[in-house]
């Protein structure tokens, strides 16, 4: 059966407008997936932004808390009130959040239950510390709870952020599959189009009324997938010559870069760019990529018809016919403005926090600082005036008691020997007091000399056997580096008497260029494995506010200082860095 010019023409133009229809509702389906998909992406990063900032409210309390406890002044309570109120509305959030995902929603709620725990054991810190009633032991064991309570809350938002930390990649993945595959039915239907150009001129060569009917189709098909394309608002969509003008425009285009279609077709696409970036080169540097590659994406600023800048992601396509001639490209801007400040913010919001932790840790060693220095004046104080005048009565009650042996004041012998007794007893308690206050020989002799004596007392004090090692050419060190290898020392002793009942402890100090390291090791029972682990987690679980404090003086000098132990025994290491500068300062001194 002969089949007619026009009956062809008419197939031909069938086909062509059904596979352009079917790929303009294809596009535009894909470009409704993209929408959702963002949508998606956003609600994710909203989910992050609101455990992160339960986190920085829950650190907030924490940190007002223990301003107050440390100093008992009440003008920081409202900031802690403030941070709880806070928690409060962004757990709200992220029920909100989290409405539609059953998983999360267990998981949120492991979240709010730890974070009242959390609160609870904050406020009774506080309230204790109001009524007065909070003791050093109680305060440990809170600091304790408090801790522990804080790192479930971190536990389980960790738990919640890896979860949607996944999502977001998967729904990321999805974005940019659906952002390729819209791409393709943009090339696809611009293909289709000019295929359908090609046959319809091929069908009406032997007939001139029935290529003008032809024309005529194609004409409305184009239009057609023209108004398609314009009617997407979401993503800005137009064509671009060979020289990079503006053929197209469509009614996202208008949104998002502020120019309406008269006054913008026939223009370079180099007006979108900044003057930096034009003079950098890089509008001709995205086409010249795109016609030699096929495709060109990037991401950066823009500037809208007033002047606005907004953060945009461009992909730009080349197009060719079929002799594979650069015919022009298709160019789809997406506005990521709102993102990319969501981004930038989260950033902020996170070195913020990081700058409050430091600053609270620089606030927390002056404290310590300012202790060591009332120690050393009220030691200083103890030793030069009350120490001496105590000697003094002594040998005064001594001069009376041998006058009492000539005969004269028999009858009050035995009191003034008594007497005599009880204030040598003081002067031993004050000269104790006052070098565990602040030695004076550490300062005037250093380590070498003040460790031996100190340990002299304390095995007399409390029974326990020590060994000192160290080398005979031990230098001085810093001042500050002396202290907190003194303290620390102190320390551990006190945990070995109290906590370990070892018969023996050994002290051992080593020095190499770049640090002093000292090392005090017992033979006793071992510190329990759950202690230990949680001691492994920055010292926080540590029992005992002295090794709590010592630990974070000599991070703040760039140490280090472990705890091990076995059944055989437990060692505290501390390792202390010297400075190039401190030890010319210490020779420069002496």
């Amino acid at each position: 059966m002969k089949v007619s010019p026009e009956t062809k023409l008419v197939i031909a133009l069938g086909a062509g407008l059904l596979s352009i229809i079917v790929l303009g509702a294809m596009q535009y389906h894909a470009a409704r997936r993209v929408v959702e998909d963002n949508r998606w992406v956003s609600h994710t990063q909203d989910v992050l932004r609101e455990l992160e900032a339960t986190e920085k409210q829950l650190n907030d309390a924490d940190g007002c808390a223990q301003s107050f406890v440390i100093s008992g002044d009440e003008a920081g309570l409202a900031s802690c009130q403030q941070a709880s109120e806070k928690i409060g509305r962004h757990l709200q959030n992220l029920r909100t959040l989290v409405a539609d995902n059953e998983p999360q929603q267990h998981r949120l709620a492991n979240v709010e239950a730890s974070t009242g725990v959390s609160l609870r054991a904050i406020q009774q810190e506080i309230d204790l510390r109001k009524s007065g009633q909070l003791q050093a032991e109680g305060l440990a064991q809170m600091e304790s709870s408090i801790r522990r309570s804080i790192g479930d809350v971190r536990t389980a938002t960790a738990d919640m952020r890896g979860v949607e930390l996944e999502l977001l990649r998967q729904r990321q993945q999805a974005s940019q599959r659906s952002d390729r595959s819209i791409n393709l039915l943009i090339i696809a239907g611009s293909f289709a189009a000019f295929v359908l150009v090609g046959v319809s001129g091929f069908a009406l060569r032997s007939d001139i009324a029935a290529r003008q009917k032809a024309q005529a189709v194609l004409r409305e098909s184009e239009e057609r997938f023209r108004m398609l394309v314009e009617t997407v608002q979401d993503y800005a969509i137009y064509r671009l010559d060979t020289e990079g003008r503006v053929v197209t425009w469509n009614a996202g285009a208008e949104r998002i870069k502020g120019y309406k279609a008269s006054e913008i077709l026939g223009k370079p696409f180099s007006c979108f760019y900044s003057e930096e970036d034009r003079q950098a080169g890089k509008p001709r540097c995205a086409l010249e990529v795109a016609a030699r590659e096929g495709r060109f994406e990037d991401e950066g600023w823009r500037v809208r018809k007033d002047g606005s800048r907004l953060w945009a992601n461009t992909v730009v396509t080349a197009l060719r016919d079929d002799s594979r001639k650069l015919v022009g490209f298709t160019k789809i801007t997406r506005d990521f403005t709102e993102r990319m400040l969501a981004e930038r913010s989260l950033q902020e919001s996170q070195e913020k926090l990081q700058a409050s932790e430091k600053s609270l840790r620089e606030l927390s060693l002056q404290l310590l600082s300012m202790q060591d220095e009332e120690r050393r004046q009220i030691g200083r104080e103890m030793h030069d005036s009350l120490g001496q005048y105590l000697s003094v009565l002594k040998m005064k009650l001594d001069s009376i008691r041998y006058d009492s042996q000539t005969g004269r004041l028999a009858a009050t012998k035995q009191d003034v020997e008594e007497c005599a007794a009880l204030v040598e007893q003081c002067v031993k308690e004050v000269r104790t007091i006052s070098y565990l206050l602040y030695p004076p020989m550490l300062e005037e002799l250093g380590l070498k000399s003040a460790i031996p004596f100190y340990l002299d007392g304390f095995s007399k004090r409390s029974g326990v056997r020590t060994t000192f090692e160290i080398s005979k050419d031990f230098d001085r060190l810093p001042r500050d580096t002396e202290l907190i290898v003194f303290r620390v020392l102190q320390e551990s002793l006190t945990n070995v008497h109290r906590h370990s009942g070892s018969a023996t402890a050994n002290v051992r100090v080593l020095r190499t260029a770049e640090a002093v390291i000292l090392e005090v090791t017992d033979q006793g029972k071992g510190v329990p494995a759950e202690v230990l682990q949680e001691s492994a987690r920055d010292w926080i679980g540590m029992p005992g506010v002295g090794l709590r404090s010592m630990n974070h003086r000599v991070r703040q000098l760039g140490g280090a200082l472990e705890l091990t132990s076995t059944e055989a025994g437990t060692q505290v290491r501390a390792t202390v860095p010297i400075t190039v500068s401190s030890q010319a300062l210490i020779k420069a001194s002496a």
